[in-house]
């Protein structure tokens, strides 16, 4: 992998982490037809670890705020930390011990049909414009967590399964996607970790091209998530499904 296959790649993971059209599956699609080689969760972890930055720069000012809460004894807060801990869980144990099978997963036969879920799934979310509001409790958020460990397939978008659980159980928008958002910082964070751990048993790595796709996936992860904020507060998440289906075409045709 040169540095402009990983400029590409960083480009392509910082535009799809946060829209629910799978970035695991674009990076997929992507190093197929830049004929790139290399073992793909490793460059997925190493991107992701772009777009975690991305949502610890853009809401700092919450993050900090929570922080802040949870330790002077805030309530609302804590049941946020605890929400968040239960929803973390179900994706952290699948990930530990689901690895090698999820690793072998990374491949075109199978993108293309979990790109045909994750439309489905975003496309459902067209039918819950009218639902009751519901605020996040234990049970919701431990669903929203489970949903969260499917997106460990290339193709099965985190935003995209997570959000549309919360919004079809009837969280509100701003706050199904925040909530998405923060969950994922202490999965992507472990899978980066893992990774790292392992990096000096990893064969033909190239550190220069992967720090470009980090700060590529930073920069652009960072643009796109006031965009996506916007669209799903007028209530447009369902339009992804469109994209969604015709890159499983896609798939299918490659």
């Amino acid at each position: 992998m040169d540095w402009i296959q990983a400029l590409i790649l960083g480009v392509v993971q910082g535009l799809t982490e946060f829209l629910p059209v799978s970035s695991s599956g674009h990076l997929v699609l992507a190093q197929h037809i830049l004929g790139v080689n290399e073992a793909g969760v490793l460059l997925e972890v190493i991107l992701h670890m772009g777009t975690l930055a991305a949502i610890l720069l853009y809401f700092y000012n919450d993050l900090k705020q929570l922080v802040v809460d949870f330790f002077n004894g805030g309530q609302d807060a804590r049941n946020y930390v605890i929400y968040l801990a239960i929803a973390t869980m179900p994706a952290v144990c699948a990930g530990l011990i689901l690895r090698d099978i999820i690793e072998s997963t990374f491949t075109l036969s199978i993108v293309k049909w979990m790109f045909m879920i994750t439309g489905i799934i975003v496309g459902s979310t067209y039918f819950s414009k009218n639902r009751p509001q519901r605020e996040m409790v234990l049970i919701i958020a431990f669903c929203i967590g489970i949903a969260q460990s499917f997106a460990l397939l290339p193709g099965i978008s985190r935003s995209g399964i997570t959000i549309s659980l919360a919004l079809i159980i009837g969280i509100q928008h701003k706050e199904a996607a925040k909530f998405a958002f923060f969950m994922a910082i202490p999965v992507l964070f472990g899978a980066g970790l893992l990774q790292v751990i392992s990096i000096e048993h990893q064969v033909n790595i190239l550190t220069g091209p992967l720090m470009v796709g980090f700060i590529s996936s930073a920069i652009t992860g960072y643009l796109v998530i006031s965009w996506l904020l916007d669209v799903i507060s007028r209530g447009k998440f369902y339009w992804f499904s469109l994209y969604c289906f015709a890159v499983s075409l896609l798939a299918f045709i490659l």
